[in-house]
């Protein structure tokens, strides 16, 4: 399937510059230009350098136009009011009120050079063949030639000459060049490769990102529900180191808390409390909670175990 953007590029032309004459007070500023001399337009990036003539006879042009800037259509900056075609098409109009139309107006006052340019939609496109000669337009041109027919122009555009050179080219200046050189291809396959690879990274980042966001907020409600489940609150410390865990410490620290905590609860009289099955190697993780200091306080110099035992079982993990 065609490249609808691709598509849409082959038909978008330069043309020449635009001006933006002083308005007189109390007036909206105005712009005028030729979109198109009549003759033969050469150096396409798609139809090529033998050139490509419009076909000005019976040409449809909408009454008025829009006006945009870079062929965006949500960027209007003003209206076509006014297009003579004979023999040429030549156009005027006003700009809008907008800031982006202001902005532009500004810009050319103070002397950057904006080009115009327009999209045309050819009904049919004929090629002449080398050795032949067409008249279009009261002018005679010799193939190989492309003349576009039944053309219909579907808008006008504001562009700046200060764009990359290449970009520029490819979507200002509408049969694909009979005779590529090997420089030109390379270029436009590296160009696509380098398009494609930096909205895989864009698409790969956005992705892990969203990835991450999940996983953070899971574990932010893991942290939460085992605080519940345990009728206890973790200092900043504990929740923090509870975050930074992998997946499978994190998993193991919580089933130790809870068989400490089931272990911890006190059996009826006369039945002696059974001890969860802990590994002793971490036995000093709830040192804190059964030897809890004198009247069942917490002694306060000593480290919350919690968070050093799943530290020294993340790293025996590691080794």
């Amino acid at each position: 399937m065609p490249d609808p953007n691709e598509e849409r590029l082959k038909y978008l032309f330069n043309a020449s510059a635009i001006e933006v004459p002083k308005a007189e007070e109390g007036q909206k500023r105005k712009f005028k230009g030729t979109a198109y001399a009549g003759g033969r337009v050469d150096g396409h990036w798609y139809w090529g350098r033998s050139g490509v003539v419009f076909d000005l006879d019976g040409i449809e042009i909408d009454k008025p136009t829009a006006l945009l800037e870079e062929h965006f259509g949500s960027s209007r900056i003003g209206v076509v009011q006014t297009v003579d075609t004979n023999g040429k098409i030549d156009v005027s109009g006003d700009f809008l009120t907008n800031a982006k139309a202001q902005e532009i107006v500004q810009d050319s006052d103070d002397g950057f050079p904006f080009q115009m340019s327009m999209m045309i939609d050819p009904g049919s496109i004929e090629e002449v063949s080398q050795g032949k000669t067409v008249t279009v337009n009261g002018q005679s041109f010799e193939g190989p030639i492309t003349i576009f027919r039944q053309n219909r122009i579907r808008e006008f555009t504001i562009c700046s000459t200060g764009a990359d050179r290449n970009t520029s080219i490819k979507a200002f200046s509408g049969k694909a060049n009979p005779n590529p050189t090997k420089e030109d291809t390379d270029v436009t396959e590296l160009e696509k490769a380098q398009q494609a690879k930096e909205q895989a990274e864009r698409e790969r980042d956005e992705a892990l990102a969203e990835l991450n966001k999940f996983k953070a907020q899971k574990r932010t409600d893991e942290i939460a529900g085992l605080e519940a489940e345990l009728k206890t609150q973790f200092s900043a410390e504990d929740k923090t180191a509870y975050t930074n865990m992998d997946d499978s410490v994190f998993t193991f620290t919580a089933k130790q808390l809870r068989q400490f905590s089931a272990g911890n609860t006190q059996p009826p009289a006369g039945q002696q409390q059974q001890t969860p099955g802990v590994n002793p190697a971490f036995a000093h993780l709830f040192n804190h909670q059964a030897t809890g200091g004198q009247g069942g306080q917490s002694n306060n110099n000593d480290t919350h175990k919690f968070t050093s035992g799943a530290q020294a079982f993340a790293e025996q993990k590691g080794k």
